[in-house]
C-alpha cells in the first residue's frame, strides 16, 4: 500500500459492530478519526516515537501509551498500514462494482490470514477481510499524497495524560493509611 494517503474506512466486526473512520497515513505515522457512542475520538499512532495517543476531542484530552505492535489492535494496524507478510495471488474478483485482484496474505508475525482486494487499475486497496471472519475493512475516497504533519501531533491546548494501567486495578478506592 501507499505510504502516504487518506481514505474513508468502514470496519465491520464479526459481532456486527460498524466503525466509520477517516484515516491519514504518512510513513510511520497514522491518524484515525471516528465518532463512537456520540463522541468524536481520534487515534494517533507514532511508530517513530513508539507512542499512541487517544484523543477525546470534546474534552481536549489525550491519553498517551507506549506503542507495542504485539498488543496494538492487529486488524486495525493492518487496515491502516496494510497487511504485511506473504502475498499469494488468488485472481480477479469484483467488489462493490470495482474490478479487483484478490490476494491471500499471511502475516509473518502473527500468522493471521487476510483476503485482500486491490484495484490494480488505480493502485488502491478496496477491501480486506480476516479469514477467521473477525473483521472486514472497506476503503473509499482513497487519495494518495503527503498528509499535513499537524494531523499526527496532539493539538495545542490538549491535556496529555498517561493511559491508566487497568490490569492492576481492583475494586475500592484505595487510599493512604494514617
Amino acid at each position: 500500500m501507499d505510504k502516504q494517503y487518506s481514505a474513508d474506512m468502514t470496519i465491520t466486526t464479526k459481532k456486527g459492530m460498524t466503525i466509520q473512520a477517516k484515516t491519514h497515513l504518512d510513513g510511520d505515522k497514522m491518524r484515525s478519526d471516528m465518532a463512537m457512542s456520540g463522541m468524536d475520538m481520534a487515534t494517533i499512532v507514532r511508530k517513530d516515537k513508539q507512542k499512541i495517543y487517544q484523543l477525546m476531542v470534546s474534552q481536549k484530552m489525550a491519553m498517551e501509551m507506549d506503542y507495542d505492535p504485539a498488543k496494538f489492535m492487529q486488524g486495525r494496524t493492518a487496515a491502516a498500514f496494510g497487511p504485511e507478510g506473504k502475498f499469494e495471488l488468488v485472481g480477479p474478483e469484483t467488489v462493490d462494482g470495482v474490478a479487483c485482484t484478490k490476494y491471500k496474505v499471511t502475516s509473518d508475525k502473527t500468522k493471521q490470514v487476510f483476503d485482500f482486494w486491490l484495484d490494480l487499475a488505480n493502485k488502491v486497496p478496496v477491501q480486506m477481510a480476516a479469514e477467521d471472519g473477525s473483521f472486514t475493512v472497506k476503503w473509499k475516497n482513497y487519495k494518495v499524497g503527503p498528509q499535513d504533519p499537524a494531523l499526527f501531533e496532539v493539538p495545542a491546548g490538549y491535556q496529555v495524560m498517561p493511559m491508566p494501567n487497568m490490569s492492576g486495578m481492583q475494586g475500592g478506592e484505595g487510599g493512604g493509611g494514617q
